[in-house]
């Protein structure tokens, strides 16, 4: 193929883009001044060779430039480089992850295209897997549109394409900045379905329609925004939904659900996607994020030229602290059955103190096993092949889903450059609350249709260590929704589709039983500290953790609690700070909520503790001795638990008041309209 190819034309796979609000928040996302290159230390990771050798990179700690003496932003495709200065566009958004389109898509070049207005200088950069870059293309510009084609070589392993603007003495404005690759003029662009699920958040979900509806170039792929409300407090009572939801005309289907959870609502937004037939993918997208709108389009773009069907993740910034990104994908590890970062950099990278440009680790190309249902886009036809989601209601669901596509021959692709704001996890103790029953149950029971260990290997240990350390910490609530989870596991994988209605209120109900449910919001309330046990200084660390372990697991179970004790908390410990070595010299203790709205007080109950630890010895020795029995089974069943046909049948019965699901049978009916 050559450029005169007249059977060829040119499409636009990441526009090069900048943000209209909160400016000052993200802008390290999208463009940062240029500063010299950082110390060669950060460039020996994963090398041979010392820092010493490397010594000719080395550069000082540069001093800090103000973004506004360099550039502003003009509008979302334009930007002005001011008198003298240099831009660079080596940022999370605005580079172009060559390495990813090297890999799966089997393009040997890309085309980069930028407008000038004014004159200076556009140098092209080129990053290798090490994080090493130099100028690749140097180019004088003055009041033109060049086009620079570049090929994708030597990237497979890791590595970026941006491009920088040194402006001249009147400056410079850059518009319309885009790469894109060749296409047959018969090549017919993919589409999309985006599926929305919400449960009471209807400001944060009217914000999401609005953002898509707003965005043209999203527009142009999206066949069906589905909205599946599951909520009491609907997203079409907000006031800007009329106006938002005219602007997407027939684009938008709103959907009515009882609460299933994310997986029921994700699951529907699959559904109607499949029997629709009229797109290629379904993007899966949550209702409190907010989204770079021109990351559905990269998603889509990227997914068209994927050599085979694969599913394309999005990263998670944090919305409380804009420049950070929580992750890009996860891994899998089936032995010990949980998850870690993709990447050597782990979680919370701050654009912000350390950009794209000089973060070394992120310019590898990493592969994933999973990404966050944040945001996730899948090929229809894999929809087709694997089913559904799991009936999981929440947790777990996104994992088993990309563990079984995986399984199928369909990779993860979660492509840089992609991603949403999501509210962070550091706020958040799934264990203190009801949450807790669904991700240790789906954990079991995921692990088990995806079974690669005999006898789940790590995982029945590691349930009841878990435990243990819960009852350390007087977090009896907790110990006992795993109980619940593992019982519930034990009935087989029928179990998710009948209870994913009804089993919500039941474990609030049988949670709160326990007092460190319990939740003290009104400060009058609160009781006063009296401590009976003086608090050493070294915080109670003067004996080796293992010994103090044993030695606070003997207290616990073998000493009765004392009335007197238990009378008023004898310590105050904040929700951050809830390990159980805390709870080694104490009965009772007030510990913060993790969202900061009360305290609950625990309380130590030696007959309660007795009674959890001896379920959880013989349920997780259970686990490990029927576990490849089970799993069998799980394996067998997962096919039906996730057709079409099953989540039909739970969609028609979920709408019965006080009606069991019931989904062995697969002649369902089709849900009326």
């Amino acid at each position: 193929m050559t450029s005169q190819d007249t059977s060829y034309t040119s499409v636009a796979v990441n526009r090069v883009i900048f943000p209209i609000t909160d400016q000052h928040e993200t802008a390290p996302l999208y463009a940062i001044p240029w500063q010299p290159r950082v110390s060669s230390q950060s460039f020996a990771q994963g090398t041979k060779r010392g820092p010493a050798e490397n010594s000719p990179l080395r550069a000082t700690t540069p001093p800090f430039v103000e973004p506004s003496d360099v550039y502003e932003f003009i509008d979302r495709r334009s930007i002005r480089v001011l008198p003298h200065r240099r831009l660079s566009l080596g940022t999370y958004f605005n580079a172009f992850p060559a390495s990813y389109w090297q890999r799966w898509t089997g393009y040997n070049s890309v085309t980069l295209t930028v407008t000038i207005k004014g004159s200076g200088q556009l140098l092209v950069i080129r990053s290798s897997a090490r994080g090493r870059y130099g100028v690749s293309n140097s180019l004088s510009v003055a009041d033109e549109t060049v086009s620079v084609e570049l090929p994708l070589k030597s990237f497979f392993d890791g590595g970026y394409y941006w491009f920088d603007v040194i402006a001249n003495d009147g400056g410079a404005e850059i518009s319309d900045a885009e790469w894109s690759v060749k296409v047959l003029k018969t090549f017919t662009p993919h589409t999309v379905s985006v599926a929305v699920t919400t449960f009471n958040r209807p400001s944060y979900c009217v914000n999401q329609i609005k953002t898509i509806a707003h965005s043209a170039d999203t527009r142009a792929v999206l066949d069906k925004l589905y909205v599946i409300d599951q909520g009491t407090d609907h997203v079409e009572a907000q006031q800007a939904f009329p106006a938002a939801a005219a602007e997407l005309g027939d684009q938008l289907a709103l959907i009515y659900q009882p609460n299933l959870g994310g997986s029921g609502g994700f699951s529907r937004g699959m559904y109607e996607t499949v029997k629709a037939s009229t797109s290629d993918y379904v993007l899966l997208l949550d209702d409190d994020a907010i989204c770079e709108p021109e990351s559905i389009v990269r998603a889509v773009n990227f997914a068209q030229f994927c050599l085979k069907p694969t599913l394309v993740g999005g990263g998670m910034l944090h919305l409380d602290d804009r420049p950070v990104l929580y992750t890009q994908g996860e891994r899998y590890d089936p032995r010990t059955a949980w998850m870690s970062p993709a990447g050597p950099d782990g979680y919370d990278h701050d654009f912000a103190a350390k950009p794209l440009r000089d973060s070394p680790l992120l310019h590898r190309r990493n592969d994933v096993d999973f990404n966050g249902w944040w945001m996730t886009l899948i090929p229809t036809q894999v929809i087709r092949e694997i089913g559904l989601s799991l009936p999981a209601f929440i947790k777990w669901d996104d994992l088993e889903y990309a563990i079984r596509a995986q399984e199928h021959g369909y990779q993860t692709v979660s492509l840089p450059g992609v991603a949403v704001w999501h509210m962070a996890w550091h706020d958040k103790d799934p264990v203190r609350t009801w949450e807790e029953y669904f991700t240790h149950r789906n954990r079991v029971i995921g692990t088990l249709m995806h079974s690669r260990v005999p006898r789940g290997g790590k995982l029945p240990l590691r349930s009841l260590l878990g435990d243990l350390k819960l009852l350390l910490s007087l977090e009896y609530s907790a110990v006992h929704l795993r109980r619940l989870a593992l019982r519930d596991a034990f009935t087989g994988p029928d179990v998710l589709s009948k209870t994913i209605k009804t089993r919500l209120q039941e474990i609030r109900e049988e949670r709160t039983k326990f007092s460190d449910a319990q939740v003290i919001s009104d400060v009058r309330k609160i009781p006063t500290v009296r401590p009976i046990v003086p608090a050493r200084a070294d915080g109670g660390h003067l004996i080796p953790r293992a010994a103090l372990a044993v030695r606070t697991g003997l207290r616990h179970v073998l000493r009765k609690t004392s009335t007197e004790r238990l009378s008023a908390p004898e310590k105050s410990i904040q929700s951050q700070d809830i390990l159980w070595w805390r709870f080694a010299e104490v009965d009772s203790a007030l510990v913060t909520t993790p969202s900061g709205d009360g305290v609950a007080w625990f309380k130590r109950d030696r007959d309660t503790l007795r009674e959890l630890l001896k379920s959880s010895i013989g349920l997780n020795l259970k686990l490990r001795r029927e576990w490849d029995r089970l799993a069998e089974q799980y394996a067998r069943d997962l096919p039906r638990v996730t057709s079409l046909e099953t989540w039909e049948r739970i969609f028609e019965i979920a709408e019965q008041p006080n009606s069991p699901v019931h989904t062995a049978d697969l002649k369902a009916k089709k849900p009326t309209r």
